[in-house]
């Protein structure tokens, strides 16, 4: 399809959902999952249900969050607004970007689009649930008549803690089971409810929970793949030659599991700082980094399946000619690359995630774009599409409590997938976290008043190079000091990148690569708004 036909069925489209056909937008969120996926070009990965709506879907092939670690970068995409504005860094019951010190009270999607005329109804993990999101921000987000907001609740039991399980259960006795079924109840709710009066587009948002730990599905998922001995190990299972310290995740997460207790030993894992990074004691097995693996690959075709059910219930109610589809990861997942388990790092296998926008009637037959975005590009994007009125970029003092974003609608590029875009695409991440070293090497130790946010990680992904550099950072201002380096990181992009094996050597002290390490810190403190489209 040409490109001027699909700017003309974007206006049709716009314009139609401006009177009283607004469209509807189901918003499906997936914890932890990285794009390793059919679509992305991984025939191994059974997920036939996300392949189809790749295919009529624009899919975007260099999409970041702009944190890697489940509530903050939550908070970012749904607000609109980035981790240093929101001062939303980590999951922390006082890290509420409507509570923090100077919150801005920022608007949500779901809340826009409610106090727009929409049914707003959310399950599942779209925030982060608990005290981190003010409790999934029911006071605000969500339409009185989708509450209670559905969590579900399963026995997990007999796994006894252990990090993979495989269940002979039906899906439904999982949470993520449970949350497509609710998906599908709500849907025939819709409906019936639109037989009696109630013409109100709908803003459903159906967030699952997996492939994120522990790894508990159906036996039916696992039986997809090949045994755990015939399971690929990753190519890359050493750190970055030359990496800092700084960068590091000790992978506490994964250390929490009972099975993963009993092989590693974590006293030394979390107090040495050389072993930590090197030392053999802190790999995984083989043998249970196959078994990790292939756990993770079934959870995702456990998911795949429940939103498969989803988008067959959307149909079969009439609505999918109504409504627009997005589809996001909400980081990515280390799955042994670089001796890193989990996410909390700024490496590319934790920031780059999956992101696809499904417009009916502009992206029917598949599209796919190589522009970088970022997830934040989210709230501006479906705005635009539903026909409402675009929050203006946000300025650098933006009043508190208004709509406004720090990202840029993708709108265009479904006209124009090669259009120039951003320049790069911003994520950072703090240490020491929960996840980093407890101490660095040659630097002093960390303030415990400083709430493991002494130093901020901050990385831009352009064409040809992912550039990060570790600052001492001020948690109460929200600012780094440029002047304060405790690592900087060069990796070469220039090449088609190999999912998951690349980013083996970092080049920022090669000499030859000064000019390059030059630019890119530029790029880098000028910071996002510096790299925008050129619409913008």
């Amino acid at each position: 399809m040409t490109s001027w036909i699909i700017c003309i069925l974007l206006g049709a489209l716009i314009f139609t959902s401006g009177a009283s056909g607004k469209k509807n937008v189901l918003f499906f969120a997936v914890d932890d999952l990285r794009p390793q996926l059919n679509a992305y070009g991984v025939d191994f990965i059974k997920s036939p249900n996300i392949d189809a709506l790749a295919s009529k879907s624009m899919l975007f092939e260099r999409a970041y969050c702009q944190i890697a670690v489940c509530s903050p970068s939550r908070a970012s995409l749904l607000t609109g607004r980035r981790p240093d504005t929101n001062h939303v860094w980590q999951i922390a019951a006082d890290e509420y970007w409507r509570t923090v010190p100077d919150a801005t009270n920022a608007t949500t999607i779901p809340q826009y689009f409610k106090e727009n005329g929409y049914l707003s109804i959310g399950m599942g993990k779209i925030f982060h649930p608990g005290p981190p999101s003010g409790y999934d921000d029911y006071k605000y987000s969500w339409s009185p008549e989708g509450l209670p907001y559905f969590h579900g609740k399963e026995d997990s039991s007999i796994a006894k803690h252990a990090a993979w399980y495989s269940f002979d259960e039906p899906d439904n006795k999982r949470v993520d089971g449970q949350i497509a079924d609710n998906a599908v109840n709500v849907l025939q709710q819709i409906k019936k409810n639109r037989t009696e009066g109630d013409d109100r587009p709908f803003f459903v948002a159906v967030g699952f929970h997996k492939p994120h730990l522990p790894f508990y599905c159906s036996s039916k998922y696992y039986d997809l793949y090949p045994s755990i001995e015939d399971t690929k190990l990753p190519e890359n299972p050493d750190v970055p030659k030359g990496m800092p310290d700084v960068a590091f995740t000790i992978w506490k997460e994964l250390k929490d599991y009972s099975d993963i207790k009993a092989i590693i030993n974590e006293t030394l894992c979390d107090t040495d700082a050389e072993a930590s990074i090197y030392g053999k004691e802190c790999h995984v097995p083989d043998n249970k980094m196959k078994e990790l693996r292939r756990a993770y690959y079934s959870c995702v075709s456990f998911t795949d399946a429940q939103i498969g059910r989803v988008i067959k219930e959307l149909d079969a109610q009439g609505f999918a000619d109504d409504t627009i589809i997005v589809l996001w990861g909400d980081h990515g997942w280390q799955l042994g690359e670089h001796n890193q388990w989990g996410k909390c790092t700024n490496f590319e296998d934790a920031t780059h995630v999956p992101f696809l926008l499904h417009v009916p009637g502009v992206t029917d037959n598949g599209m796919t774009t190589k522009a970088l975005v970022e997830l934040i590009d989210i709230f501006p994007s479906l705005t635009e599409l539903a026909g409402l009125e675009v929050p203006p970029m946000c300025t650098k003092n933006s009043p508190t409590s208004i709509a406004c974003v720090e990202g840029s609608s993708v709108v265009p590029l479904l006209s124009n997938p090669n259009a120039q875009w951003k320049k790069g695409s911003f994520s950072q991440y703090p240490r020491p976290s929960t996840q980093g070293l407890p101490e660095i090497p040659g630097k002093p130790p960390f303030d415990p008043s400083e709430k493991l946010e002494s130093v901020m990680g901050y990385t831009v992904r352009t064409d040809k190079y992912r550039f990060t550099e570790w600052y001492k950072f001020n948690r109460n201002t929200s600012t780094p000091n440029f002047n304060d380096i405790w690592g900087t990181e060069l990796y070469d992009h220039s090449s088609p990148t190999v999912f998951f094996n690349d980013e083996n050597v970092n080049l920022a002290t090669e000499s030859e690569m000064k000019q390059v390490v030059d630019e890119l810190r530029q790029m880098l403190q000028a910071g996002w708004r510096e790299a925008l489209p050129p619409t913008n």
